[in-house]
């Protein structure tokens, strides 16, 4: 087992970074509430684990939970598949018609899914995801292709600030319309998207020996405090914490 400072590390497994979407296979650390803007996939590999979404809490084996809900996990000591997806990707456009209005919803187990030891290569996890979502049969919800066209132009230029005014010109609406828009198709805020797509950056430029303030710097953040801030509220820790104690490896699979 992996060996951090303080002795070995309860955590490991693999990390998959894709620029829409991430997936990781292992064992994960209970979390607290917390609130990112991609939706969740969850997949109890080995057994059910407890789901917190919205101060109520379950036990499942496979759940998906709508962006920016605020939410715990506690894998209980079991190995688990999540995937995070982002708003405008794909694979949750086609899944978000299973929430039907709620929050969270438990799902289906896959007739077959990676085991522990399988989520070591990219294009098989991209496979399994893709079989997995195929399988759950849902309709497509496209995005309304001026808020298309925002996700892309965030995720080209990653700007240091959010000009918003700039963004609603280009595609023909004022500042409000666009923001009301963006929320009612994405169900979360332009300024938060921007972060997550920071925080994504973060992930996939980290490298060893990298302090959190060249990190900061590199993927848009203010300084290290604004890149730890926006951790802790996303994700209830330093994605980089898994990997810097040797327990997780990374791959940027097609990350810009």
């Amino acid at each position: 087992m992996p060996q951090s400072a303080t002795g070995p590390v309860p955590w490991r497994g693999h990390l998959h970074v894709w620029p829409d979407h991430w997936q990781v296979v292992g064992r994960l650390l209970p979390n607290d509430p917390h609130r990112h803007i991609s939706a969740s996939l969850l997949v109890g590999l080995e057994g059910e684990f407890l789901l917190q979404c919205d101060g109520q809490q379950r036990r499942t084996r496979a759940a998906l939970v709508a962006p920016d809900v605020v939410q715990a996990l506690d894998p209980l000591g079991g190995t688990l598949w999540v995937s995070q997806l982002d708003p405008d990707c794909p694979l949750w456009r086609r899944l978000m018609g299973r929430l039907d209005g709620s929050v969270s919803v438990d799902l289906p187990l896959p007739q077959h899914w990676p085991s522990p030891a399988s989520g070591t290569d990219c294009s098989a996890m991209a496979h399994w995801l893709a079989a997995y979502v195929t399988r759950l049969e849902g309709v497509v919800t496209p995005l309304d292709e001026r808020v298309a066209a925002t996700c892309r132009q965030l995720r080209d230029t990653l700007p240091d600030r959010l000009d918003l005014a700039a963004l609603a010109s280009r595609v023909g609406l004022s500042g409000s319309r666009l923001s009301h828009l963006f929320r009612h198709d994405t169900g979360v805020s332009l300024r938060r998207f921007l972060l997550h797509l920071k925080l994504n950056r973060a992930l996939a430029c980290w490298q060893p020996g990298m302090t959190l303030s060249q990190l900061a710097v590199d993927a848009g953040f203010y300084d290290q405090p604004h890149l730890v801030r926006t951790a802790r509220e996303m994700y209830d820790a330093l994605p980089s914490a898994y990997v810097l104690a040797g327990g997780f490896e990374v791959c940027r699979c097609q990350s810009r």
